[in-house]
């Protein structure tokens, strides 16, 4: 098993979300919400985080990188 947690800062989330919601005109991404969202996801995800992070198989990736970056990290991982 394999436990992967794609790691990116709140300035990356909210950036790439923004740029969403012009690409996508989602009514749902207002910096209000999307702020709130990333507060509530923190929130339950820590001690989750804190958790399976012990794990031998926990692999945190920066989730900042590009995404085919990101793509051969995961692929590296799973060996493909």
């Amino acid at each position: 098993d394999l436990i992967l947690f794609l790691n990116a800062n709140k300035e990356t989330i909210l950036k790439r979300l923004a740029k969403r919601k012009i690409l996508e005109n989602r009514s749902d991404d207002d910096s209000g919400t999307i702020i709130r969202r990333y507060e509530i996801y923190m929130e339950t995800t820590q001690p989750v985080l804190d958790f399976y992070s012990v794990n031998p198989n926990f692999k945190e990736i920066d989730g900042s990188l590009e995404i085919d970056e990101i793509t051969r990290k995961i692929d590296t991982f799973i060996n493909v």
